[in-house]
Order: C-alpha cells, then sequence, then structure tokens
C-alpha cells in the first residue's frame, strides 16, 4: 500500500480510517440548501465519496466539500505520521474574558425567558513556533480517543464524542449529547438532566421527517477519557429516497451546540460571541453518491492554519448554571487539542 505524501483529509472511529489523497474542493454556499448543492457536486463529479465541513451558522460562508481523487480505508493501524515532535505552543488569547461577559448576558437572557438553553463557546487563540504536522496531530488525538470521530479537513482537525447523524443499510442513527463532568457523580444534577433533555427533543424533532419510526432510545453515560457525558441513542428505520445530506438540513444545529429555541439561541450566539464559531460545532463528515454518510458535530478541535490556530471549547447554559463551573468545563474540553498540538496526547 503507498501513499502520495500526506492525506488531505482524514476520517476515524474505532479501528476504522479513511484518507483523502488529491482531488478538489468545493464550496456548496450558505442557508440549507448548502447540504444538497453538496450532494449535487459529488453526484456530477464521477467520484463516489466525498468529505464534508459546513460552518456552524447555516447564514456564514466557509463550509468545505473534499472530493478526493483516491481515498484509503485502513483498519487496526494509524494515521501515517510525519515529522516528529512537537512545535512549541503559546497562548495569545485565552478568551476568558470575553467568554465572561458573554457568560453574564446569557444568564440574563435565561432569565429574561428568551431562550431555555445557549450555547456558548470559548474560543483559544494559539501561535506555534512551527507549522504543525497535522496529520500526526490528527493520529495523537485518535490514539486517546479511539470512541471518538477523528477529522481533518482543510485545516479542521479535532476528534469529537459526538454522533449528529448516520445513514447506513437504511438505518438513521444519532448520539445526542449534553451534560459534561469529570465523574459521573457529577452527570446527577437537575441542571445536567435538563441540558440533556433539551438536546434529545431538538435530535428527535430533527430525525422525526426521515424516519418511518423510531427504535426505544437509549440512555447511558459515556467516556471519552477524563471526560463523561450523558448520551441518548437515537435510531430508526429511513424513510424511502432519505439521504444524509437531507436529514442535516432539518438537524443541525440541535440543542447540543446552539441552545433552544433553537433560533433564538442561534441569535444570542451571534450577539454575545467575539468572533465567528467558523467550522467549529458544525457537521463534519462523509457522505456517498447512494445517500448515506455519517457526521459528527465538528467538536474538541481547533482551525488551524500556518503556525497560528484558534481552538474551540463550549458549554451548555440554562437557568441556574455556575460560571466558574462552566468555565472549567471548558478547560476540560480544550485539554485533548492542547495535549494533541504539545505531543502528549
Amino acid at each position: 500500500m503507498s501513499f502520495d505524501g500526506d492525506p488531505r483529509v482524514v476520517w476515524s472511529q474505532g479501528e476504522r480510517t479513511m484518507l483523502g489523497y488529491g482531488g478538489r474542493e468545493y464550496d456548496p454556499g450558505i442557508g440549507p440548501e448548502r447540504y444538497r448543492r453538496a450532494a449535487e457536486a459529488l453526484r456530477s463529479s464521477g467520484h463516489s465519496l466525498a468529505f464534508a465541513s459546513f460552518t456552524f451558522d447555516p447564514e456564514e460562508e466557509g463550509s468545505v466539500v473534499l472530493i478526493p481523487a483516491k481515498v484509503i480505508s485502513i483498519t487496526a493501524r494509524g494515521i501515517p505520521a510525519g515529522r516528529p515532535g512537537s512545535p512549541g505552543l503559546t497562548v495569545l488569547s485565552d478568551g476568558v474574558a470575553s467568554w465572561r461577559v458573554g457568560m453574564e448576558a446569557a444568564l440574563d437572557a435565561l432569565a429574561g425567558g428568551i431562550v431555555e438553553k445557549v450555547v456558548l463557546a470559548r474560543q483559544v487563540e494559539i501561535e506555534l513556533d512551527s507549522e504543525p504536522h497535522l496529520p500526526t496531530v490528527a493520529e495523537r488525538l485518535r490514539v486517546g480517543g479511539l470512541s471518538s470521530y477523528t477529522f481533518l479537513i482543510d485545516g479542521l482537525v479535532g476528534c469529537s464524542p459526538e454522533l449528529l447523524v448516520a445513514l447506513r443499510g437504511g438505518v438513521l442513527s444519532s448520539l445526542a449529547l449534553a451534560g459534561t463532568a469529570n465523574d459521573h457523580r457529577g452527570l446527577e444534577s437537575a441542571k445536567m438532566r435538563q441540558e440533556h433533555a433539551l438536546t434529545v427533543q431538538s435530535v428527535r424533532a430533527g430525525l422525526e421527517g426521515h424516519v418511518r419510526s423510531f427504535d426505544p432510545d437509549s440512555e447511558e453515560t459515556l467516556v471519552f477519557g477524563a471526560i463523561h457525558h450523558l448520551g441518548t441513542r437515537l435510531a430508526g428505520a429511513a424513510a424511502p429516497g432519505t439521504a444524509v445530506t437531507d436529514v442535516l438540513a432539518t438537524l443541525h444545529p440541535t440543542a447540543a451546540v446552539a441552545g433552544a429555541p433553537a433560533g433564538a439561541a442561534l441569535d444570542l450566539i451571534r450577539e454575545l460571541e467575539p468572533q465567528s464559531r467558523a467550522r467549529y460545532a458544525g457537521p463534519v463528515g462523509w457522505f456517498r453518491d447512494t445517500g448515506d454518510g455519517e457526521f459528527a458535530l465538528a467538536l474538541r478541535c481547533g482551525l488551524v492554519h500556518g503556525s497560528r490556530g484558534v481552538l474551540y471549547a463550549g458549554g451548555g447554559i440554562v437557568a441556574g448554571s455556575d460560571p466558574d463551573e462552566e468555565l472549567a468545563e471548558t478547560e476540560l474540553k480544550l485539554g485533548p487539542m492542547l495535549s494533541a498540538l504539545r505531543g502528549s496526547a
């Protein structure tokens, strides 16, 4: 098996990894039609598989669809690594001050009944001594999170625990995650339960028009390294003719990454966060010309170009949320990316 330089795209879950080489990039534009345009681009390309990373905000430009010339699938093997060693990392801005201002305004909005939940993201600006080898960063993340979805596409690298939607063999499935702690006891509060319930409701609503019937929900506690989550798995038989890109148009953004109600939460995020999220918390994954595909939410990630980057971590805010506890949650979520960039993952 030969590899033509570095892969342009990486998608890995468990022992299964897909690497994309060469090919071309396509901009699907904005709005809910961007998913349909992405599917059309693949159908007209002569290829059967594409990878995509969409912006969090459907009205924001910057989504990326990559249609590789060659895709290699490997199992029980790591992502091909490049240069050994790791560049030094400097935090240029930890994002705490602007996050605290946003947190105060979010709590006011919750008290005023504008939203039931809003997800507030913290952005950490970094600089490295030299340009990092992102496939190596992805491999470190993969090793540290085999039960998660590791991705690399056009500078966006991360390892997400949350399956947004998958369509395989006529079955639609999703994993609704909300509620984060460093042990299972921290998931037992009423706040955690409320945050999780709102997420499950939004995922179910986004899937409903695409399934003939739902299987019974399955709730569980999921552990990703040092991070514990409340999770509910939803699945059901897909309606005839459904494509995974159709589902993205009605499903994203869920309450897991925006809040509830979705429209009001999205407006509040645009107002409170100092910079765009870009592709953080947007759908990232792959799809086929048959309609099958798999998308995670782009979490536990960073957008790195050259020697500069932005790392992201968010948390769901509901009435009664404690700012210090929420800030500690963002620190917990930033850990994997900082470790991978520093070479200690």
